[in-house]
């Protein structure tokens, strides 16, 4: 009788004792080390340099300088700019992708001819990822015989200016990040949705709790978990959002925020409080405050997110 191996790598992980599981992860942890640990440490030593762009002037340890130039009073308004438009941008998105989205599910979620297509319509600007996006509004949006702009003039007879104003320039921008992770978020609040379990709300109906009611009693602590990822995810995203910055005004028009201002910094002729460009150490020391705020941002809202699923 022929003998079948078991090609599973799991099973034979086990025969490798506590060793099995580390070498089945070890080609993911050593990417992982390689473009994302490593970088990320050399960019907070890099913080603490006057490290440029150029090269031809001699790196030396500055120890906590850029740091406190960045906070340095008469020389802060480029960075008070980055600060606000992160902090606003943020809220706007976490608040309305997360709403949107919840709604979207909760359509999706109901038996309905057609869903399926639409589901992967509303996903659809995920797979094309940001940049894309952000190029095809660009187009939409244009102010010389864009669809938008052409459609506006025949209803209003007045041209708008969309990414070239600096009033509509940030609304747009929040725009098109909730427009390319909307997708994701729904799929997020759809699984809470499907796992929710039929019965309570036929026992909830029968108890007169139907609609609006059951929405608020049964859906919403039941979907906690799936609130939690979303809003922390929109949050992360967010707070380092840069390509959609990059590809739509080149943060023009104030519309810049800490991610985008590091890349001015280190990567541009101009920038930093009218300093040249090109200075990676304090680029660096941008970076790694950007972290920190998304760090204590992250951790602060899992702490009341994670408290209000256990009062739940």
């Amino acid at each position: 009788m022929k003998k079948t191996v078991n090609m599973n790598p799991f099973v034979h992980g086990k025969n490798l004792g506590w060793v099995g599981p580390y070498l089945i992860l070890a080609p993911a942890l050593l990417l992982f080390t390689i473009f994302h640990l490593l970088p990320s440490l050399a960019t907070i030593g890099f913080s603490f340099t006057d490290i440029t762009r150029t090269g031809y002037k001699p790196t030396s340890f500055v120890g906590l300088d850029n740091y406190f130039e960045f906070f340095k009073p008469g020389q802060f308004h480029e960075k008070q700019v980055a600060i606000k438009n992160s902090l606003v941008f943020a809220f706007f998105v976490v608040i309305l992708q997360n709403a949107f989205a919840l709604i979207f599910a909760v359509l999706l979620d109901k038996a309905w001819k057609g869903r399926a297509f639409y589901r992967g319509v509303l996903f659809l600007p995920v797979i094309l990822g940001i940049t894309v996006n952000a190029l095809l509004w660009r187009l939409m949006f244009n102010p010389f015989g864009g669809p938008v702009n052409t459609l506006l003039k025949a209803i209003t007879g007045e041209n708008a200016l969309f990414f070239a104003d600096p009033k509509m320039a940030f609304p747009l921008i929040i725009f098109i990040q909730i427009w390319s992770n909307i997708g994701y978020s729904t799929v997020i609040f759809l699984s809470g949705l499907q796992a929710i379990p039929k019965e309570l709300y036929e026992s909830a109906k029968v108890d007169g709790a139907a609609g609006i009611k059951s929405f608020w009693m049964i859906t919403i602590p039941l979907i906690a978990q799936a609130t939690t990822v979303n809003i922390l995810l929109s949050i992360i995203g967010a707070l380092r959002t840069f390509d959609t910055i990059m590809v739509t005004t080149g943060g023009q028009y104030d519309t810049y925020t800490m991610a985008y201002y590091m890349y001015r910094l280190a990567f541009q002729s101009t920038g930093g409080s009218g300093i040249g460009g090109g200075r990676l150490g304090f680029a660096s020391a941008v970076g790694t405050l950007l972290f920190l705020m998304i760090l204590v941002i992250a951790l602060i809202a899992q702490y009341f997110l994670r408290k209000k699923e256990v009062d739940l």
